[in-house]
């Protein structure tokens, strides 16, 4: 066989690379582009075996995985079929946690390029998730397996399907010419999607490639329902070499490689970028008491404007106003409307997706049934139900950032995740417990950022009501956050990517004012975050100050989550004052849960009370090291003082200490 037309065209986009990317943004206190691709064969001996090719996946300059197809021709029922395989290896840093993603795919078409089936393997957790889906005439049979437990559904769709290899060869009989433009449908199985694409010829570039000039043919595809523009170049033959696709956390790139390169590449990784920290956004101010707003006004400015905005507006979110590239949103805190008829009326219908199982929410599962009953089956108040339940999720979770995304089947026994898995378990629970729930996707506020995260809403007496369990308010969820996508996931996680896309590392956020129980604060454009003036430290957004003691000087104050920090205080003998922000939970016990978290900090100290804004708070004295915890509200601050004399220095300390937000 001439292997000039071995490996012939570049197949389609997978985009399953872009939901991974988005789902490592929902991350472990907060919450997608690019593709799996398929190289496919446009003329193969059934007399030849397979071939295979290795690509290397890089993000930004860092390599973070590799990806090995094999393509081969096979007889099935007498007649030849093509067969594309998939084997992809990722690996991230997520704050300085080590993520492994591993998925595989398998393509079988007919000789003439028609789709037959597909597989898809992916492992995001401790246990796989199994996608099998079969083309019919009309409609693709999708089954979908988790837990041990499969899930069916239909997808319909007209005209005709097309695999890798029927995508190559109408590439290359239909982009001749720069403008020339070919459409075609295709299964993205990962995400139970039937897409339309396209691909359009852009011209000949001479590119820099393994230390040689090549010339390709750059091409750029696109699929309804996804919000970016893959770049690919094609060599002579046909064949990809690169491909380029823009993430939250920089541009995505796959490019030709060798076995021995691929392997060598993994093997030598350096993961001393945090990927994840790249999506996070600055806030311009810090908000004081975030999970206990009433309001907040935010302006986001698109740096793609041509991606356009998803339908934000809901009940409690609407734009005020609108230009080309930023809009104004307000959003507002949910009001319960107790003994008033309901404000909504969905049928049964309308609500069966959002209490039945799928396969990433699991209500029918027994230890879930079991939790749910124990914890809320007595309670008749359906919000106070919903309450107990977010409240069990967040004593009971744990925080792994090794874990991408995990059916809820899992998480309940695991009992770990990241907000992911907190709003799959309590979305679970609800459903359990016979409450309508969906799931969420969208930005929340936290310690001077804006991060990816994902929470659920409840139906409550005839409206949505936003609850969150890995970042949580007394009541309903706060309006410190941005709802951007909304699902059942009865369909899957793809439903929810286009949304997604559009605004994940694309907004820039810029908070206008906040409502805090009947006060509105406005924030003047160009503000400091915070101000050092005659040696006191301010913050407008927290209404904080702090005097340092003579001597000392301030450091460290321009810390944002995942540090804790707030301020930093260094002596002239060495001494060290620091200030966190903690955050604030469903505690049974306020005083256990502040004095574990000062346990955190001085492991053998004495306790001993000491008033403060007018309440008592806990202090652990030691020696060489002391820490009080002080709260107002929702807002939790550790101020610990490391010296010869500790405890004297932190006494010191908060006296000069003030706030001018009202103290609960």
């Amino acid at each position: 066989m001439d292997r000039k037309n071995f490996f012939k065209k570049y197949s389609c986009s997978s985009a399953f690379l872009t939901f991974i990317l988005i789902a490592l943004m929902t991350g472990p206190a907060l919450l997608f582009s690019t593709r799996g691709p398929e190289i496919c064969l446009s003329r193969l001996s059934e007399e030849k075996g397979p071939e295979v090719r290795w690509y290397i996946i890089s993000l930004g300059p860092q390599k973070i995985g590799y990806i090995k197809e094999t393509v081969e021709k096979i007889q099935e029922d007498g007649l030849w079929n093509f067969k594309n395989r998939t084997e992809s290896k990722m690996v991230f840093n997520r704050l300085g946690k080590k993520v492994e993603l591993i998925f595989n795919s398998e393509y079988v078409e007919s000789e003439d390029g028609h789709l037959i089936k597909v597989f898809s393997d992916q492992l995001l957790s401790s246990q796989p998730m199994k996608i099998e889906a079969w083309v019919q005439e009309g409609k693709v049979v999708v089954k979908s397996t988790a837990g041990g437990r499969t899930f069916s559904r239909e997808l319909p769709y007209s005209g005709k399907l097309l695999g890798p290899q029927g995508i190559g060869r109408l590439t290359e009989s239909g982009l001749k010419k720069p403008g020339d433009k070919i459409e075609f449908k295709t299964l993205l199985a990962e995400l139970s999607q039937v897409a339309s694409g396209e691909r359009t010829l852009i011209g000949e570039e001479e590119i820099e490639f393994r230390g040689q000039k090549l010339k390709a043919r750059r091409i750029e595809e696109k699929f309804n329902g996804l919000a970016t523009t893959r770049k690919l170049w094609l060599d002579d033959r046909g064949s990809e070499i690169r491909s380029i696709e823009p993430s939250p956390f920089g541009d995505l790139v796959t490019e030709l490689s060798t076995e021995q390169e691929a392997i060598a590449g993994m093997e030598g990784l350096n993961l001393n970028q945090d990927q994840y920290r790249i999506s996070l956004i600055k806030a311009n101010i810090r908000l004081p008491q975030a999970r206990q707003l009433d309001r907040v006004v935010i302006r986001l400015k698109h740096k793609r404007p041509e991606l356009g905005w998803p339908d934000f507006q809901n009940d409690y979110q609407r734009i005020i106003h609108q230009d080309k590239d930023s809009l104004v949103m307000e959003l507002k805190r949910v009001e319960m409307k107790t003994g008033i008829k309901a404000q909504k009326k969905l049928s049964e219908q309308d609500l069966l997706p959002y209490l039945k199982a799928n396969a990433y929410i699991a209500p029918e599962d027994p230890e879930i049934k079991k939790v749910a009953q124990e914890v809320a089956g007595s309670e008749n108040d359906v919000f106070k139900k919903a309450l107990k339940l977010r409240d069990w999720v967040s004593r009971n979770m744990n925080f792994d950032l090794g874990i991408v995304f995990a059916p809820a089947s899992e998480i309940i026994k695991s009992k770990r995740g990241t907000c992911a898995g907190y709003a799959a378990l309590l979305a679970s629970l609800l459903r359990s417990a016979g409450i309508p729930s969906r799931y969420l996707f969208g930005l929340v506020y936290a310690q001077g950022i804006w991060g990816g995260h994902a929470w659920v809403e409840a139906w409550i007496d005839g409206q949505w009501v936003p609850l969150d369990a890995a970042v949580p308010s007394p009541g309903v969820a706060d309006p410190a956050r941005l709802a951007i996508a909304w699902s059942s996931l009865d369909e899957g996680l793809g439903e929810s990517l286009s949304a997604a896309q559009k605004v994940f590392g694309n907004v820039e956020i810029e908070i206008q004012e906040y409502s805090f129980r009947g006060k509105t604060f406005k924030i003047e454009p160009g503000s400091p975050v915070y101000e050092v003036k005659n040696n006191v430290y301010h913050n407008p957004g927290l209404k904080l100050s702090l005097k340092a003691p003579a001597g000392f000087t301030f450091a460290d104050l321009d810390k944002v989550w995942p540090d804790e920090t707030v301020l930093t205080l260094t002596g002239p003998s060495g001494q060290l004052v620091k200030l966190i922000q903690g955050s604030w939970f469903p505690a049974d016990n306020l005083e256990q849960h502040l004095i574990s978290l000062l346990r955190k900090e001085v492991k053998d100290g004495k306790l001993e009370y000491v008033k403060i804004w007018g309440k008592k708070r806990p202090i652990l004295v030691s020696a060489e090291k002391s820490a009080v915890a002080i709260v107002n509200g929702v807002d939790v601050f550790i101020l610990t003082a490391r010296s010869q004399k500790s405890e004297e220095l932190l006494r010191t300390v908060l006296k000069n200490f003030r706030n001018t937000l009202e103290v609960d």
